[in-house]
C-alpha cells in the first residue's frame, strides 16, 4: 500500500512538473545501462511467455535521472531481428521488470503501466535471448516517458558463444529398435510402443538449442516432432550414445564439436509407417544459425540398432548387510539379508526397482513405497543407501555403474527352483527388465578362507567410539586380530556378538559402530566415511578395533567375523574370547622391559620423524623370548601421558632403536622390520615429553609381529 501511495504521489508530482515545464525536451535521461550477463535465473521465456523456458535470462539494469513518468521500455539489436519490449500483443518478445527495491513492474506478456520518478529510479530488466545477445553486438535501449519523449542509451555486449560452424552431414532413418523414450504427446515418456529413429551425423561446432522434424506432404509441413516445450507438438528425444539429452521438459542446450552422432527418436502418428511423404530435420543454435536437411530413407543393409544397454544381475546369496525386514520400512530386523549384484550401462534416472520370482515360490520386493510388498533396498557398492527414509529411489545414471540390492529372504531364496527377474523403472517412461543369473562359479569362487581370528584385548590406539565416524574417544579400543587368505579386494568388516549382542561394521549410514581396519603396526585403512576397500593378494594379517560395549570381556562371549569382497565372496569365521581358542600353538613370546633412563645419545627429537635435536634421548632396554619377525613397536605411558612408535606418519613421535652398541634397526621413515632372533636385547631411544622421570609414570610396551599377532609387556 506504502508503494502504491508513494507511485500515486510522485505522479502528481510527475504531471505538475510536466503542466509547469513544458519546454524540457525529455523528463528523463538513461544514466546507466548495464548487461549483467545471464541466469542464475529463469523466469521468462521465448515471445511474450512469462514461465521459464530452461534457460537462464539475460539480465540488464538502468538508471533513469530526471522527474516524470515512464511510460515503456524497448531494446533493440542492432545487428541482429531481436526486439524486446513492454508492449503487450506485437511481435517483440517480452521483458519482465522489476524496480530497484525489487517489486514486480511488469511479467513479459503485460504492459508496463506508468512508472513516476522524482529525481531518479532504478530498474532490473530479465529477458528470454533468441540468440542475439549470446552472439553479442551493439543492443540500444529506448525509454518512453508520459509526454512522449524518449531517451536512448547503447552498449556493446561481447559474444558468449562461439559462432556456430556446424553443418550436417548426413540425416537418414535408422532401422526400428526397441526402445520408447517418446508417445503422442508433448511429454517425454514412453507409451508402450516402440520409437522410430533418425541418425544425425554432424561435423563442426555450436550449441543445439531446438531440433524438429516435419513431415513434408507436396512441399507443405503436415505434422511435427521437436524439442520445444508448450507448443503443442509430439516429443522428439535426443540421444548420444545410451544417454537422453533433454532437459525435463523435453528442451536441449547440448554443445557439439567435431564430429557427433545423434539419434532422435518420435512417436509414429502413422504417416512413418505409410511412408508415403518424405520428412526434414531443422536444427537451431544458439547464435541463431539454422540447418535443415532432408531425412534419406533406410539404407538397404543398414545395421539394426541394439536393444541399448547391458543389465547383469546376480543372485549372490546371504549377504552381510542387515538393511530390510519384512515390511516396507528401511530398517533391519537383525537377519542378514540376501544380496543381488548388479551392472547396468543403461544411462537415465532410475525411479523404481522390483524383483519379482518368476518360477518355483512366489516372492516381490520393490522400492515402491505403500504398496505393501517388501522392501528392497538399494546401496552403491561403497555401501551408501540410495533409498529415501519411505523406500523410494531417484538415481541418476550416468555413466556404466554396479549397485548392490538387499532384500529380506522369504524363504524363497534359497529354494534351487526359484527363478528371479528385476525390473528398472526410468524417468523417462522405459522399462528394462533381466533374469537374474544365479551367483557364478568360476576361479576365484569359494577360494580363500578366515584362516585365524582372536580377540586380543585391550590395544594400544584410539581410533574409533561409540558411533559410526571414524574418531577416537580417549579411550583405547579392543583389537581383533585376524589373518586370512584371499586375492581380491576387502569391501566390508562386520563384527557380531553370537551371545551378549552387539555389531560393529565398516559401512557407512547404518547407525552401527565402527570398525578401524589396521595393518599390523601401519595406518588406518577405512576411508572418511568408515568404509573400507583394500587390495589383497594372498594370506593377509589385519588388527580390528572396536569400541567396549561391556562385552568385550565376557568370557562367555562368542563372536562371528565376516568380510565380504567384491566378487560377492563372504569368508567368515565364530571365535571365542581369547587367541588360545583360535590361534595355533607358537614358541611362547615374551617382552621384558626396563624403567627408564637418561641416556648420552641424540638420536630422535619431539618430532614424528628420525631427527636430532640436541638433547640427549631416554632409554628403555628391551628383552624379548620367541621367534619371528617384528614389524612396529609401540610405547604408552599409561599412567600419565605420551606414546613413542616406529609407525611413520601417524603424529606420534618416533621411537629409535638399536642393538647394544650397534648401528639403528629403523629405516629412514622411522619404521623397523628385524628379526628374532638374533635381536632379542635392544634399547629403545625416546625423547623425554616431561614425564619420564616422573614416580607416577608406568609404561606399556606392544610388538607387533609379522604373522599380525602382537606382544604386549607393562612397567609398573
Amino acid at each position: 500500500m506504502r508503494a502504491k501511495a508513494l507511485r500515486v504521489l510522485l505522479a502528481a508530482l510527475a504531471l505538475l512538473i510536466l503542466s509547469s515545464a513544458g519546454a524540457f525536451a525529455a523528463m528523463g535521461e538513461i544514466a546507466g545501462f548495464t548487461f549483467n550477463g545471464f541466469g542464475p535465473a529463469d523466469q521468462v521465456g521465448p515471445g511474450e511467455s512469462s514461465t521459464p523456458d530452461g534457460r537462464p535470462d539475460a539480465r540488464f539494469s538502468v538508471s533513469i535521472t530526471g522527474a516524470g513518468a515512464l511510460a515503456g521500455l524497448a531494446l533493440r539489436a542492432e545487428d541482429g531481428n531481436g526486439t524486446w519490449d513492454t508492449t503487450p500483443g506485437n511481435a517483440a518478445w517480452g521483458m519482465r521488470i522489476r524496480d530497484g527495491s525489487g517489486n514486480l513492474l511488469t511479467e513479459a506478456n503485460g504492459r508496463l503501466p506508468m512508472v513516476p520518478f522524482l529525481l531518479g529510479m532504478n530498474l532490473e530488466i530479465s529477458v528470454a535471448d533468441n540468440g542475439d545477445i549470446a552472439r553479442g553486438g551493439r543492443f540500444t535501449l529506448t525509454a518512453r516517458f508520459l509526454d512522449n519523449s524518449e531517451a536512448r542509451s547503447t552498449i556493446t555486449i561481447p559474444p558468449s558463444i562461439t559462432a556456430t560452424t556446424a553443418r550436417i552431414l548426413s540425416a537418414q532413418w535408422m532401422e526400428r529398435a526397441n526402445r520408447d523414450l517418446t508417445g503422442r504427446d508433448e511429454i517425454l515418456r514412453g507409451d508402450g510402443r516402440p520409437d522410430e529413429r533418425i541418425r544425425l551425423e554432424l561435423e563442426g561446432a555450436g550449441t543445439l538449442r531446438e531440433a524438429e522434424v516435419r513431415n513434408l506432404v507436396e512441399g507443405r509441413p503436415t505434422s511435427a516432432w521437436d524439442t520445444i516445450p508448450g507448443n503443442g507438438r509430439w516429443a522428439l528425444a535426443v540421444v548420444r550414445g545410451r544417454e537422453t539429452l533433454n532437459n525435463s521438459d523435453g528442451s536441449i542446450e547440448i554443445p557439439i564439436s567435431g564430429k557427433t552422432v545423434l539419434d532422435l527418436w518420435l512417436s509414429d502418428d502413422g504417416s512413418i509407417e505409410q511412408g508415403k511423404t518424405r520428412y526434414e530435420v531443422i536444427l537451431r543454435f544458439a547464435d541463431g544459425r539454422i540447418l535443415r536437411a532432408p531425412i534419406a530413407a533406410l539404407a538397404a543393409g543398414t545395421e539394426p540398432s541394439q536393444a541399448g544397454g547391458i543389465l547383469q544381475a546376480t543372485m549372490m546369496g546371504e549377504g552381510n548387510r542387515d538393511l530390510v525386514g519384512r515390511d516396507e520400512n528401511r530398517a533391519g530386523n537383525g537377519k542378514p539379508d540376501w544380496r543381488i549384484d548388479v551392472k547396468l550401462d543403461h544411462l537415465g534416472t532410475i525411479i523404481g526397482m522390483k524383483i519379482a520370482n518368476v518360477k518355483g515360490p512366489a516372492g516381490e520386493w520393490d522400492t515402491l513405497p505403500g504398496n505393501g510388498r517388501w522392501l528392497l533396498a538399494v546401496t552403491r557398492t561403497n555401501g551408501e543407501i540410495l533409498n529415501r527414509s519411505d523406500g523410494a529411489i531417484r538415481i541418476p545414471v550416468t555413466e556404466p555403474s554396479a549397485f548392490i540390492l538387499w532384500l529380506e529372504n522369504n524363504g524363497s531364496l534359497g529354494n534351487p527352483e526359484t527363478r528371479s527377474r528385476i525390473t528398472l523403472v526410468y524417468d523417462d517412461g522405459r522399462v528394462v527388465e533381466e533374469d537374474i543369473r544365479p551367483a557364478p562359479v568360476s576361479e576365484t569362487t569359494g577360494e580363500g578362507a578366515l584362516l585365524e581370528a582372536a580377540l586380543a584385548g585391550v590395544g594400544s590406539f584410539d581410533y574409533v567410539g561409540p558411533w559410526e565416524k571414524l574418531e577416537g574417544n580417549l579411550n583405547r579400543d579392543y583389537r581383533f586380530d585376524i589373518r586370512f587368505s584371499k586375492k581380491g579386494t576387502l569391501t566390508g568388516v562386520r563384527i557380531v556378538n553370537l551371545t551378549r549382542g552387539g555389531e560393529w561394521d565398516t559401512i557407512p549410514g547404518n547407525g552401527r559402530w565402527l570398525v578401524a581396519v589396521t595393518r599390523p603396526g601401519g595406518g588406518v585403512l577405512n576411508a572418511s566415511d568408515g568404509s573400507v576397500r583394500i587390495p589383497v593378494d594372498g594370506t593377509t594379517a589385519l588388527q580390528l578395533w572396536v569400541e567396549d560395549n561391556k562385552t568385550l570381556t565376557d568370557p562367555a562371549s562368542a563372536w562371528r567375523i565376516s568380510l565380504a569382497f567384491s566378487d560377492g565372496q563372504l569368508l567368515e569365521k565364530e571365535i571365542g574370547t581369547g587367541s588360545a581358542a583360535t590361534l595355533p600353538d607358537v614358541e611362547k613370546r615374551e617382552l621384558q622391559l626396563s624403567k627408564p633412563q637418561a641416556s648420552t645419545s641424540d638420536f630422535v627429537g619431539p618430532y614424528d620423524r628420525l631427527l636430532r635435536n640436541g638433547r640427549n634421548d631416554w632409554v628403555f632396554t628391551l628383552k624379548i623370548r620367541g621367534r619371528g619377525r617384528i614389524q612396529s613397536l609401540s610405547l604408552r605411558n599409561i599412567g600419565l601421558r605420551g606414546v613413542w612408535d616406529t609407525v611413520p606418519a601417524n603424529g606420534r613421535w618416533t621411537m629409535a632403536v638399536r642393538v647394544p652398541g650397534g648401528a639403528l634397526l629403523n629405516r629412514s621413515d622411522g619404521s623397523v622390520s628385524f628379526p628374532v632372533p638374533p635381536n632379542r636385547t635392544l634399547q629403545l631411544f625416546v625423547e623425554n615429553n616431561g614425564t619420564l622421570q616422573l614416580a607416577a609414570s608406568r609404561y606399556e610396551l606392544v610388538a607387533t609381529w609379522d604373522d599380525g599377532r602382537t606382544t604386549t609387556v607393562r612397567v609398573p
